[in-house]
């Protein structure tokens, strides 16, 4: 009954005289004929015989309840119909209060796409039910059945001209429904969302560092954006790095070296496309930064003699773990083989000319080498005093800020009457020069930011070389100091509680200077980011269990990077303590077949506590109730014996099958019994009753 779906362009009721056009709203299948008729008080009218038309106007004369029948079939078939409908429709005054429903309400007549559509129905009655339908190309689709709410929500997902209909019955109707009415509203598309620009913030890219991508984009305004990164090495391996956030900025540490491409989904908050725009970016990682040999000099200079043993240095950036081998080519050749130290003691064992290479690389390269530099030096018979230079002493760290003066202090040994010469080079551009003197000392003034290479030489007085000794120091040139955080302290706790407030305090270099940011994590979801800030404490109150990640960045004031450095602190809140005490309580206290029982649960703990019912009967065990937060369960016994009832309660946020439960036993009996709910042993329990509410206080019972 009722497969087909009418419409009216009037609603019931109507006056007599009033021209009532019926369509067809839905049909079971296309190609059908249709045949309308008419009845009141027992006698029918035929308003149009089977044909294709699927609209026809139908003039009451008479007031009364009629019954609309709309009959079809197919074409060739030999049934007197195949398909029917039968609606009841009011013509006159006399039945005017019948009409079910009242009005249809929606929250806005125009959406934008995505957006939440509220709808509410008014009705003349209680006790009514609800179903609602939405027009998808050009048919009626179910989007809820019967219910008992008369509101209903939905996301809009279809741009243009757009309808809801509602069907509504009384609760003890047997009708397919009692009155219908629909409503139109209309779905306008938003501007389209683009990604212009998808970066690599981070000039050095190797493992285990942090690696910065950034995506900008061109939307609507006040729309919200969400972004969802996933990763893709050489192989097609995915790897989602972030989940769709409103997020710009993502960063992660990657520990394998290799070619890899980070792509990006960009989509309206609301859209219902999977993503509106993306955007790819291809980069290289290595396994570290590339290994290159700032110098490579020796504790004494050439030539010397045969007594003396010769310290080689090398002074090399980049690599992770670096292997250093030196090779001596000349009257005895010697090979280190790769070594852990950068440095080397040579003790020459004969005169002559000898070559030196220096050969550098990471331990995890196959290659021979990364990096070689070679040195020459001579050995000779001759007896010297030789000139070495024992030490280098700076009045300051060799992070100077420019214009910032720092002081060069050269302790020597050897020759008669020792001469100081100082060099200054960056990018190996010769940039400053003190010519040899007796003074052991120089003030370097930087006045530009950058590396500076300070190379000190020593010769005795009377020595006809360039130099006896030499040895180079490295200084580092500011326009600020970078930033350093030492250490993230705060109170050492095993556990932290919802409510309990969690204090850090950041300890750091050049304080006055140095400014910071808290970014708070919760489950891997950011939920605050803080301006750069003097403060170096930080204090949160935690109102939901999880982990807490609290990332510090720290950056010079003068700092025009995102960060100079960064630590984080990872603090796991607990929720509320354990379910315990799971007990259950009955609405009576005797027990009929055909009488229906309410059991209710009660817990003590927990947080959110939500609860699945079984119930127990031909000793089979039955899920009756999901979890749920409703705490009660209602049931009708049909005939007597021995019902039990289970009831699992926990947490709603852990994923765990329960944390605590409670048993009961129900006897139900053809005659009352004062006292019929069994505990463990089989015997009578009663002991309270307090508002015709028994509470069932039984020792657990295994299933």
């Amino acid at each position: 009954m009722n497969e087909i779906l009418i419409g009216y362009n009037k609603e019931s009721p109507q006056n007599k005289g009033s021209k009532i056009k019926i369509n067809i709203l839905s049909k079971p299948k296309d190609n059908l004929l249709f045949k309308y008729i008419v009845g009141l008080e027992g006698s029918w009218e035929t308003l149009q015989d089977f044909s294709q038309v699927e609209e026809i106007v139908w003039k009451p004369q008479k007031d009364g309840r009629y019954i609309l029948m709309v009959q079809a079939k197919e074409e060739n078939s030999e049934k007197s119909f195949d398909y029917v409908s039968k609606y009841e429709y009011i013509i006159g005054e006399e039945c005017t209060n019948s009409t079910l429903i009242k009005g249809l309400f929606l929250s806005k007549k125009q959406f934008n796409i995505g957006e939440k559509l509220y709808l509410k129905v008014e009705t003349n009655k209680n006790s009514v039910l609800y179903r609602y339908f939405i027009k998808k190309d050009e048919k009626w689709v179910l989007a809820k059945d019967y219910c008992t709410e008369n509101t209903f929500v939905c996301s809009v997902k279809e741009v243009g001209e757009q309808e809801i209909l509602v069907q509504c019955k009384a609760i003890d109707s047997e009708k397919k429904f009692d009155d219908v009415k629909k409503i139109a509203y209309k779905v306008v598309d938003i501007n389209k969302l683009k990604i212009n620009n998808f970066k690599c913030l981070n000039s050095l890219l190797v493992t285990n560092e942090e690696l910065v991508f950034e995506v900008e984009a061109e939307y609507q305004d006040n729309r919200m954006i969400l972004y969802k990164f996933i990763k893709i090495n050489l192989t097609g391996q995915v790897e989602c790095i972030q989940d769709y956030s409103t997020k710009k900025v993502v960063s992660y540490k990657e520990t394998t070296p290799g070619k890899y491409k980070i792509l990006c989904l960009a989509k309206d908050l609301y859209s219902p496309n999977e993503h509106d725009d993306r955007a790819i970016i291809y980069y290289d990682v290595a396994p570290y930064e590339k290994v290159q040999i700032l110098s490579f000099t020796s504790d004494i200079s050439s030539p010397q003699t045969i007594s003396k043993d010769i310290v080689l240095k090398a002074v090399v950036k980049g690599g992770k773990d670096l292997r250093y081998r030196y090779i001596v080519e000349g009257s005895k050749n010697e090979d280190s083989g790769y070594i852990k130290s950068s440095e080397y003691l040579w003790k020459p064992e004969e005169a002559g000319e000898y070559e030196i290479n220096l050969y550098v690389r990471d331990v995890s390269c196959s290659d021979k080498y990364e990096d070689y530099k070679v040195m020459s030096f001579t050995i000779d018979n001759l007896f010297r005093d030789p000139v070495k230079i024992d030490e280098i002493i700076l009045d300051k760290k060799e992070n100077l800020l420019v214009n910032e003066s720092v002081k060069i202090k050269v302790i020597a040994e050897g020759g008669i009457e020792l001469l100081y010469s100082f060099i200054v080079k960056k990018d190996n551009e010769e940039k400053e020069k003190v010519d040899y003197n007796e003074c052991n000392w120089v003030n370097f003034i930087p006045e530009e930011a950058g590396n500076f290479e300070v190379e000190i030489r020593v010769k005795d007085k009377y020595s006809d070389k360039l130099f006896d000794a030499h040895d180079i120091i490295h200084i580092n040139c500011y326009k600020y100091i970078p930033a350093k955080i030492d250490y993230i302290l705060t109170n050492p706790k095993e556990y932290y509680l919802i409510g309990e407030q969690i204090v850090l305090d950041v300890i750091t270099q050049d304080t006055c200077d140095m400014l910071l940011k808290y970014v708070l994590q919760i489950n891997g979801h950011e939920v605050e980011e803080t301006d750069y800030v003097k403060s170096r404490r930080y204090k949160v109150t935690p109102r939901c269990s999880g982990r807490y990640l609290i990332k510090v960045y720290g950056k010079n004031k003068e700092s025009d990077k995102i960060f100079d450095c960064e630590k984080e602190l990872e603090v796991i809140v607990n929720d509320a303590p354990p379910i315990t005490n799971t007990r259950l309580k009955c609405d009576r206290f005797e027990f009929l077949p055909n009488e229906p029982i309410q059991v209710c649960a009660e817990s003590d703990g927990g947080k959110d506590v939500i609860y699945e019912f079984y119930l127990m009967e031909n000793k089979e065990w039955n899920l009756v109730q999901k979890y749920s937060k409703k705490n009660y369960y209602d049931f009708i016994p049909f005939k007597k014996g021995i019902y039990k009832i289970l009831v699992l309660s926990k947490s709603s946020y852990k994923k765990i099958s329960y944390e605590d439960y409670c048993v009961i036993k129900v006897k139900v009996t053809e005659t009352p019994v004062l006292r019929n709910i069994l505990n463990r042993d089989n015997k009578v329990t009663n002991k309270e009753i307090l508002k015709n509410t028994l509470l069932l206080d039984f020792t657990l019972m295994d299933n």
